[in-house]
């Protein structure tokens, strides 16, 4: 949103116009007021009730995957684990490293 530099309104006690910056928009009030209330449409619009219990819903499904994500990485690491100490069992006190 651009800056209206010409507008007195909220510098009281300043007489003369301000100078114009090039390439600057300069705003009326009046389109200001537009694009405010355009904003407002926009997120009522977009942050609908029903949207918002879809986002919610889309955040609580994400934090499950999640959580669900880091158990079966625990899962597997025990997996691992115990499938290591089996073969190291099995192997008895006489094995030997592989050589690759």
């Amino acid at each position: 949103m651009a800056v209206d530099l010409r507008e007195q309104a909220c510098h009281p006690g300043i007489t003369q116009t301000a100078p114009t910056v090039p390439g600057a928009q300069v705003t009326t009030s009046r389109s200001r007021e537009a694009v405010l209330t355009m904003a407002k449409a926009l997120f009522g619009h977009v942050v609908a009730p029903a949207e918002l219990r879809v986002v919610e819903e889309n955040a609580v499904l994400r934090a499950k995957v999640r959580r669900l994500e880091q158990e079966l990485e625990e899962l597997r690491a025990q997996r691992d684990a115990a499938i290591a100490h089996e073969l190291l069992s099995m192997a008895g006190e006489n094995a030997e490293p592989a050589l690759a």
